[in-house]
Protein backbone atom coordinates (compact mmCIF):
# COMPACT_ATOMS: atom_id res chain seq x y z
CA UNK A 1 0.00 0.00 0.00
CA UNK A 2 2.93 2.39 0.87
CA UNK A 3 4.00 1.97 -2.78
CA UNK A 4 0.50 2.66 -4.08
CA UNK A 5 0.35 5.83 -1.63
CA UNK A 6 3.20 7.26 -3.37
CA UNK A 7 1.55 7.57 -6.47
CA UNK A 8 -1.14 9.95 -5.41
CA UNK A 9 -0.50 13.05 -6.85
CA UNK A 10 -3.97 14.65 -6.63
CA UNK A 11 -5.18 15.14 -2.72
CA UNK A 12 -9.13 15.45 -4.17
CA UNK A 13 -8.88 11.97 -6.00
CA UNK A 14 -6.59 9.72 -4.67
CA UNK A 15 -8.10 6.33 -6.22
CA UNK A 16 -8.37 7.96 -9.82
CA UNK A 17 -4.75 9.21 -9.60
CA UNK A 18 -3.24 5.87 -8.00
CA UNK A 19 -4.76 4.25 -11.00
CA UNK A 20 -3.65 6.80 -13.72
CA UNK A 21 0.42 6.20 -12.34
CA UNK A 22 -0.30 2.77 -11.92
CA UNK A 23 -1.36 2.22 -15.37
CA UNK A 24 0.86 4.80 -16.87
CA UNK A 25 3.85 3.08 -15.19
CA UNK A 26 2.60 -0.97 -16.35
CA UNK A 27 2.63 0.72 -19.85
CA UNK A 28 6.18 1.90 -19.57
CA UNK A 29 7.74 -1.09 -18.16
CA UNK A 30 5.62 -3.12 -20.93
CA UNK A 31 6.97 -1.13 -23.71
CA UNK A 32 10.42 -0.77 -22.37
CA UNK A 33 10.91 -4.52 -22.10
CA UNK A 34 9.27 -4.71 -26.02
CA UNK A 35 11.56 -2.38 -27.25
CA UNK A 36 14.63 -4.32 -25.93
CA UNK A 37 13.40 -7.52 -27.20
CA UNK A 38 13.09 -5.96 -31.27
CA UNK A 39 15.79 -4.86 -33.13
CA UNK A 40 16.54 -0.93 -33.39
CA UNK A 41 15.89 0.38 -36.74
CA UNK A 42 18.78 2.45 -38.45
CA UNK A 43 21.16 1.11 -36.03
CA UNK A 44 23.69 -0.76 -37.73
CA UNK A 45 24.23 -4.19 -36.33
CA UNK A 46 28.16 -5.48 -35.72
CA UNK A 47 29.41 -8.22 -38.50
CA UNK A 48 31.45 -9.53 -35.33
CA UNK A 49 28.30 -10.73 -33.52
CA UNK A 50 28.17 -14.21 -34.53
CA UNK A 51 32.04 -14.70 -34.45
CA UNK A 52 31.82 -15.67 -30.53
CA UNK A 53 33.23 -18.78 -30.42
CA UNK A 54 36.43 -18.96 -32.22
CA UNK A 55 35.59 -19.74 -35.93
CA UNK A 56 37.92 -19.40 -38.88
CA UNK A 57 36.53 -16.37 -41.60
CA UNK A 58 38.24 -15.93 -44.46
CA UNK A 59 40.96 -17.63 -46.34
CA UNK A 60 40.95 -21.51 -45.59
CA UNK A 61 43.63 -23.73 -46.16
CA UNK A 62 44.54 -27.21 -45.83
CA UNK A 63 48.45 -28.09 -45.48
CA UNK A 64 50.66 -31.01 -45.10
CA UNK A 65 52.90 -30.94 -42.48
CA UNK A 66 55.87 -33.32 -42.48
CA UNK A 67 55.62 -36.42 -41.55
CA UNK A 68 58.13 -36.16 -38.39
CA UNK A 69 57.08 -32.99 -37.35
CA UNK A 70 53.91 -34.96 -36.50
CA UNK A 71 55.25 -37.81 -35.11
CA UNK A 72 57.31 -35.14 -32.91
CA UNK A 73 53.85 -33.31 -31.78
CA UNK A 74 52.41 -36.51 -31.17
CA UNK A 75 55.13 -38.10 -28.32
CA UNK A 76 55.01 -34.62 -26.35
CA UNK A 77 51.42 -35.15 -26.40
CA UNK A 78 52.25 -38.67 -25.58
CA UNK A 79 55.06 -37.87 -23.16
CA UNK A 80 52.57 -35.09 -21.63
CA UNK A 81 49.55 -37.46 -20.94
CA UNK A 82 49.40 -38.67 -17.44
CA UNK A 83 46.95 -41.32 -18.85
CA UNK A 84 49.91 -42.46 -21.40
CA UNK A 85 52.31 -42.55 -18.19
CA UNK A 86 52.08 -46.17 -17.72
CA UNK A 87 52.48 -47.00 -21.00
CA UNK A 88 55.72 -45.74 -21.71
CA UNK A 89 57.09 -46.84 -18.46
CA UNK A 90 56.27 -50.26 -19.86
CA UNK A 91 58.14 -49.16 -23.26
CA UNK A 92 61.24 -47.64 -21.91
CA UNK A 93 61.51 -50.91 -19.23
CA UNK A 94 61.24 -53.07 -22.42
CA UNK A 95 63.83 -51.34 -24.43
CA UNK A 96 66.06 -51.52 -21.59
CA UNK A 97 65.51 -55.23 -21.04
CA UNK A 98 65.97 -55.78 -24.28
CA UNK A 99 69.56 -54.41 -25.29
CA UNK A 100 70.67 -54.45 -21.95
CA UNK A 101 74.55 -52.32 -22.44
CA UNK A 102 72.88 -49.44 -24.19
CA UNK A 103 73.44 -46.21 -22.96
CA UNK A 104 70.53 -43.93 -21.66
CA UNK A 105 71.20 -41.81 -24.23
CA UNK A 106 70.56 -44.68 -27.05
CA UNK A 107 67.63 -45.89 -25.19
CA UNK A 108 65.59 -43.12 -25.11
CA UNK A 109 66.29 -42.60 -28.59
CA UNK A 110 65.17 -46.11 -29.13
CA UNK A 111 62.22 -45.62 -27.11
CA UNK A 112 61.13 -42.43 -28.41
CA UNK A 113 61.44 -44.01 -32.42
CA UNK A 114 59.82 -47.13 -31.44
CA UNK A 115 56.78 -45.72 -28.94
CA UNK A 116 54.47 -45.05 -31.86
CA UNK A 117 53.72 -48.09 -33.09
CA UNK A 118 54.32 -50.18 -30.46
CA UNK A 119 51.43 -47.68 -28.27
CA UNK A 120 49.47 -48.23 -31.37
CA UNK A 121 49.39 -51.82 -30.87
CA UNK A 122 48.78 -52.21 -27.48
CA UNK A 123 46.37 -50.13 -27.23
CA UNK A 124 43.89 -51.36 -30.13
CA UNK A 125 44.57 -55.20 -28.68
CA UNK A 126 43.34 -54.39 -25.08
CA UNK A 127 39.87 -54.37 -25.52
CA UNK A 128 39.10 -52.41 -22.46
CA UNK A 129 41.15 -49.10 -23.89
CA UNK A 130 39.48 -45.84 -23.31
CA UNK A 131 37.96 -43.66 -25.50
CA UNK A 132 40.77 -41.48 -25.19
CA UNK A 133 43.16 -43.85 -25.61
CA UNK A 134 41.83 -45.05 -29.08
CA UNK A 135 42.13 -41.39 -30.26
CA UNK A 136 45.89 -40.72 -28.90
CA UNK A 137 46.82 -44.36 -30.46
CA UNK A 138 45.67 -43.15 -33.87
CA UNK A 139 47.51 -39.94 -33.73
CA UNK A 140 46.78 -36.35 -35.13
CA UNK A 141 45.39 -35.80 -38.65
CA UNK A 142 47.35 -35.72 -41.79
CA UNK A 143 45.53 -32.42 -42.89
CA UNK A 144 45.31 -29.04 -41.00
CA UNK A 145 43.31 -26.50 -41.63
CA UNK A 146 44.11 -22.85 -41.19
CA UNK A 147 42.84 -19.51 -41.58
CA UNK A 148 44.15 -16.38 -43.07
CA UNK A 149 41.40 -14.92 -40.29
CA UNK A 150 39.97 -15.13 -37.15
CA UNK A 151 36.37 -14.14 -35.05
CA UNK A 152 37.46 -14.16 -31.91
CA UNK A 153 34.90 -12.68 -28.96
CA UNK A 154 33.06 -10.50 -31.45
CA UNK A 155 37.12 -8.75 -32.87
CA UNK A 156 38.46 -10.01 -36.18
CA UNK A 157 42.15 -11.27 -36.26
CA UNK A 158 43.94 -11.52 -39.60
CA UNK A 159 47.37 -13.61 -39.72
CA UNK A 160 50.13 -12.36 -42.09
CA UNK A 161 51.78 -15.21 -42.93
Amino acid sequence: MKILKGYTKNLHRPKTSIIERYITKEAIEFCSEYIEKEKHVGVLESRHDERVGGKGSRGLDVIKPIVEDLHQAHLYILNNCNDVLPYIVRHEGLVKESNPKMSQNRVLKEHNKTLLNWFKEIVFADDNASEMLIKLANGPKRNVITWQGYGVNKYSFYTKS
